[in-house]
């Protein structure tokens, strides 16, 4: 076994110690808990080729193409649980952890009243909407229409909770007792203009990754721009006809599929552009039914988890015709501008942004949070993959299911 999976037995042991101590245990059944992986969290099986294409480090030795196909059927989704690094010596752990926490500490099982619902990460997140609907309802059929269920999802998968939200029945939404959100990008992101215009190479760029072209292929990546996106020039004065919806500002400003750089895939890059506008349009309605709270959302008890250990970007420069969306490349080329591009939050996301509409309680760890109730709890997670791995978030996840496993007995 893996050494760093150690660590994670022990604290799984530990907090189960403290859930008993707590007097948090039951005998009774769990609430069922249906987790929603964000992008690059579940495993990615092409059943053409029969090889998996993302999910352990032949993805990082191997060219896969990852261009999003509509309406592909050759392609399976399954958790990922952990990422093999180096076979039999290093994982790096993605679900792993709270895996391991809820099953140590509060003995749930998975496929009885634990579920992860995998998923082709790269495709429009309304579809997700659909699969956790049906989710939903399967689980329903098995243990009552009057079961309640709680929803835990990292990153963008919790857009597709809050869409699922906008038209679910009453019925639907009052089955939900709790909803844990691990990084939602209510507002979207400057990180995923970065990727569309630079690609993604987890190992860096000595090993296989994603390429800008694939990348912008896929309608999640657009899902996640930046609602409100604002840029300045190197002067720090606002440019005030940027729309990030719209195609002719792509071109103008020269971004994804129609950036200087030459492409390595000039047929995929044509393809990216001819779909592109009904992308953006795409994202544009997704963004207005998910970017703002509604009473759907509102009626739902909530838990948010967000960092403040990093700085990311509120606003991005634009100057000699590229378009600077890093918070280490602004940094280093407009130093002046820090104070005005840059801001906390976790290496995705700005934390002002997020808690424009929020009303309930904000939680500073190591402050111990109001378990069972709504509040924000900002850590210290070190990226933003990681908020859902980090252990004191999970301490917190594993006291506050407890909580309400134990309302619901007395209920």
């Amino acid at each position: 076994m893996p050494f760093n999976w150690g660590y994670v037995t022990i604290k799984a042991r530990d907090i189960a110690k403290q859930i008993r101590h707590a007097k948090l245990t039951t005998q009774d059944p769990n609430i069922p808990v249906i987790y929603l992986p964000g992008i690059l969290g579940s495993k990615l099986y092409d059943t053409d080729s029969k090889r998996l294409i993302w999910g352990n480090y032949n993805s990082l030795i191997h060219k896969n193409n990852y261009e999003y196909v509509e309406s592909a059927s050759n392609i399976e989704a399954s958790q990922l649980h952990r990422f093999s690094v180096i076979p039999g010596i290093i994982d790096s752990l993605i679900t792993a952890p709270l895996k391991r926490v809820l099953e140590t500490a509060l003995n749930y099982r998975d496929g009885v009243d634990l579920f992860f619902l995998g998923h082709d990460w790269r495709a429009d997140n309304r579809l997700l909407a659909q699969k956790l609907s049906a989710k939903i309802n399967q689980i329903k059929q098995v243990y009552g229409q009057k079961q309640k269920i709680i929803l835990i999802a990292h990153s963008s998968s919790n857009s597709a909770i809050r869409y699922y939200l906008q038209s679910a029945s009453q019925h639907e939404r009052d089955s939900i007792i709790k909803w844990y959100a691990f990084g939602p990008p209510w507002q979207g992101t400057f990180q995923s203009l970065h990727l569309i215009n630079s690609g993604y190479y987890p190992a860096g760029k000595f090993f296989y990754g994603f390429t800008a072209d694939e990348i912008a292929s896929c309608p999640s990546a657009f899902q996640l721009l930046p609602a409100f996106a604002k840029i300045i020039d190197k002067q720090g004065k606002p440019i005030l006809d940027f729309d990030v919806y719209d195609e002719n500002c792509w071109k103008e400003f020269h971004i994804g599929p129609y950036q200087t750089t030459k492409s390595q895939q000039p047929a995929l890059r044509m393809r990216v552009r001819e779909k592109l506008a009904d992308n953006l349009a795409q994202a544009k309605s997704f963004s207005q039914h998910v970017a703002n709270r509604t009473p759907n959302d509102i009626a739902i008890m909530q838990t948010w988890f967000l960092s403040n250990n990093h700085t990311t970007v509120k606003q991005a420069v634009y100057d000699n015709g590229r378009l600077y969306t890093d918070a280490l490349l602004i940094q280093k080329a407009f130093p002046h501008l820090a104070d005005i591009t840059l801001t906390k939050g976790d290496d995705h996301l700005p934390i002002e942004g997020l808690l424009e509409s929020w009303h309930d309680a904000i939680i500073y760890a190591p402050e111990q949070p109001p378990f069972g109730q709504n509040y924000v709890y900002i850590n210290q997670a070190r990226t933003h993959r990681g908020l859902v791995s980090h252990i004191p978030n999970l301490q917190v996840l594993a006291f506050d299911i407890a909580t309400l496993n134990q309302r619901v007995i007395y209920e």
